[in-house]
Parts: structure tokens; C-alpha cells; sequence
């Protein structure tokens, strides 16, 4: 009676046909069916809004929220095209904390070629909460049918606790947020200082960078120096590593970034030339101070010179 080849017999001929094959298929200039690498970063990302110069005004900037059209004058003066507005957050009682003034900010800056983001800072606490807020902002539109240019996420929060449920909870609110925004509606992910994640070890390990990367179509580093260093020296090595390790978090270096820095109130003369030398040597796509109120006019004349060729 002839025996029966035994399992282990088959399996190693098959293994042995698959890569005979492969290696035909090489040969024979095919391409052999493999698993597609996961995008390190977005693809096509619309950028625009976070492009060049901006200034940011939150919601405790009453010298700005009182005149509206005045705070857009003095942007517009100095060479900013976008506005970072905040709208609200967690802890306020509604998705715009200032709506009339909201229009006034909208309207007033599109008169005059400046584009609006809003911004919303989330707890994650409260999804349903977020969810809503962030839909309101991303869809608002004034009596004369003006919205905002782009939206970005505030995402600094611990108030969850478990970091591994925080990032879901992340996860889900900037999936929502895309879905709500559509492909082509600009927004941004606003994020911790890589300094701040370096020496807090437990505030935000294993923070996910890829992840905000494939969702986002721009990274926003809370870049302020004048928390941590003093003088244009240090503030350069700050500004530049900040660029460097998001770049290193992402794994790529096409991960389109757009750095804050400030405060404005804090920072001084040669500290701003060495923060917009350290946006221009990194090859950022823009840069914006923190807030506007505070920005000087010597201040504003450097931040003007991001758009330049060499600083």
C-alpha cells in the first residue's frame, strides 16, 4: 500500500510553490499582491487657512470681543491673514460664548481678505457635548451667509484620566469631525508642546501623533516658549525642536505644521526675530502669536517678516 504524504509534507510545498511563484512573478516584472502601508499623513491636505501669518484671540480677550471690526483693523495693519477665534468650550453653557460678536468677527474679516477659524477646546468628558459644539462651529454661518474659513481642535485636556481612553475618545471626536466637515473643509489639530509631553511623562504618553496626522489637514503646536527658556537662544532650540519631534512623532516629514508662539505678552524683541527665524529654517507652513491683544508693533513688524526669504 503507497503511504500518504503527511501534513507537514504538504505544507512545506506549499510554501515552497508560493515562493516559486513569487520569485517567477519577480522575474517576469509582475507585482506581487502585498499589504498596503497605512499613510503617514493625510493626503491632500487643505492647508490654506494655516498658511503664512495669523493671530489668535480667545474668549477672555474682552479689549478684543468688544469691537469686533477694530481688533480685524489692526491684523489686517500688520500683515496677519487669519484669525483664530475661539468659540467656547467645556466648561461654558453653549457652543459660542460670544455669538454676536462672532458674526462681527466673521463678517468684518472677510470684508477685508482675512479668513476665520474657529476653535473649540473639548474635555472629552462629555462626548455628546463636544460633538455638538464642534458641529455648531464647523456649520455656522452669519445672517449674511458668511462661515468660518476652518475649525481646530484644542486637544491639551486630561481631564480623562486613562490616557488609553482618552485617546479613543480623541479618536472618535476627530473622525466625527471630519465626517461633519467633509474632505475639502479645512481643520486643524492644536497640540501640547513636544517639550511639555517630554518632560511630563505622565500627562500624555504614547500621544498619537499618526493618528492626528491622517485626520487632520495641519498641526498647531501651543509653541510658548516664554514658559519654559529666555532670550532669542533658547527660544530658537525650543521653536526648532518643537518642529523636529512632531515631525519624528509623525514619521515624516510632510506633516504640514503651523506654529504658535507667544505669549505674546511675555515674549520680547529678539525672542520673536529668533522664534520667526526658527518657523522659516524649519520650513513651516505659518505661524501666529498668542493673543492678539498683547501683540506690540515692534513685535508685529518681525512677525511680519515670516512670508520672507531669509529673516
Amino acid at each position: 500500500m503507497t503511504s500518504l504524504p503527511s501534513h507537514r509534507t504538504i505544507l512545506i510545498a506549499v510554501a515552497s510553490s508560493l515562493v516559486l511563484a513569487g520569485i517567477v512573478a519577480v522575474l517576469a516584472g509582475r507585482d506581487v499582491p502585498s499589504e498596503a502601508a497605512e499613510p503617514l499623513v493625510r493626503a491632500n491636505p487643505v492647508t490654506g487657512p494655516f498658511e503664512g501669518l495669523g493671530v489668535w484671540v480667545d474668549i477672555y480677550d474682552r479689549e478684543a470681543w468688544a469691537d469686533p471690526v477694530a481688533a480685524v483693523e489692526t491684523m489686517v495693519a500688520n500683515g496677519a491673514t487669519t484669525l483664530y477665534l475661539q468659540s467656547s468650550n467645556a466648561d461654558r453653557i453653549g457652543p459660542f460664548v460670544f455669538p454676536g460678536e462672532t458674526v462681527a468677527f466673521i463678517d468684518a474679516a472677510h470684508d477685508r481678505g482675512v479668513q476665520v477659524v474657529a476653535w473649540y477646546l473639548p474635555h472629552l468628558s462629555d462626548l455628546a457635548v463636544d460633538r455638538a459644539r464642534t458641529r455648531a462651529a464647523i456649520t455656522f454661518t452669519t445672517p449674511r451667509g458668511d462661515r468660518f474659513d476652518g475649525f481646530a481642535l484644542d486637544i491639551e485636556s486630561s481631564a480623562v484620566r486613562v490616557v488609553s481612553r482618552r485617546n479613543e475618545r480623541l479618536a472618535s471626536l476627530s473622525q466625527r469631525l471630519r465626517v461633519v466637515a467633509g474632505d475639502d473643509f479645512p481643520l486643524g489639530a492644536i497640540v501640547p508642546s513636544p517639550a511639555r509631553l517630554a518632560y511630563d511623562e505622565v500627562y500624555w504618553p504614547g500621544f498619537p501623533w499618526g493618528d492626528l496626522a491622517r485626520t487632520y489637514d495641519a498641526v498647531l503646536p501651543m509653541t510658548y516658549y516664554t514658559f519654559r527658556v529666555n532670550g532669542p537662544a533658547e527660544t530658537l532650540e525650543y521653536v526648532t525642536r518643537a518642529v523636529e519631534e512632531i515631525r519624528a512623532g509623525v514619521g515624516s516629514d510632510e506633516v504640514p505644521i503651523h506654529v504658535i508662539g507667544g505669549l505674546a505678552r511675555d515674549a520680547s524683541g529678539p525672542e520673536t526675530l529668533a522664534f520667526v527665524r526658527a518657523v522659516r529654517d524649519t520650513g513651516a507652513i505659518g505661524a501666529s502669536y498668542y493673543t492678539l491683544p498683547f501683540v506690540t508693533d515692534e513685535q508685529w513688524a518681525t512677525l511680519g517678516r515670516i512670508g520672507e526669504a531669509a529673516v
